[in-house]
């Protein structure tokens, strides 16, 4: 392995653990790292990471940004949630992310996607039913299932990061 390649493997596992530990901000972390190993893959003409390699990490892709999700569409579903708080819990969840960011070291965004994702379906269930307790276990519900998505879709991008350093190593 030459100096480039070393360099170039550094800095995709670089870009990967960054873009692993975007997930919790909200950001697509699994498709940011799938950018960077296909830019590798190119770039070093796939002698380290294979393009089977790359057609598994594209699935995985898909599978993490449709897993997160789903598993709150579901989880909201089930609870009966209107597709207006649904829609009201996804920007509540974004706005949130954004607020907390720069607390607790980052960790403020996942707190604050579930806090923004109950109060966004609480909100709206509580406008349509005016019922406060279903209200809030809608909106409890809805957090949850935003909570599941984004560690799933963490896991997968630790799977995909593993995968790299198999392949390359």
């Amino acid at each position: 392995m030459t100096a480039l390649h070393i360099f170039l493997s550094i800095l995709l596992f670089s870009i990967m653990i960054i873009a692993t530990i975007s997930i919790v901000f909200g950001m697509p972390g699994t498709l940011i790292s799938f950018i960077a190993v296909l830019l590798f893959v190119l770039i070093t003409k796939a002698h380290y990471i294979g393009w089977t390699t790359v057609i598994v990490l594209a699935l995985l892709t898909l599978l993490g940004e449709l897993g997160e999700m789903l598993f709150g569409i579901k989880d909201a579903a089930r609870a009966g949630v209107s597709r207006k708080a649904v829609i009201a819990s996804v920007i509540g969840g974004v706005t949130g992310s954004i607020v907390l960011a720069p607390f607790l070291f980052g960790i403020g965004a996942l707190i604050g996607a579930a806090l923004g994702t109950f109060a966004g379906a609480f909100g709206a269930s509580l406008i349509e039913s005016r019922q406060a307790l279903d209200a809030a276990h809608k909106g409890w519900v809805s957090a949850i299932g935003r909570l599941k998505g984004t560690i799933f879709k963490g896991i997968i991008a630790i799977i995909m990061l593993i995968i790299c350093i198999v392949e390359i190593l």
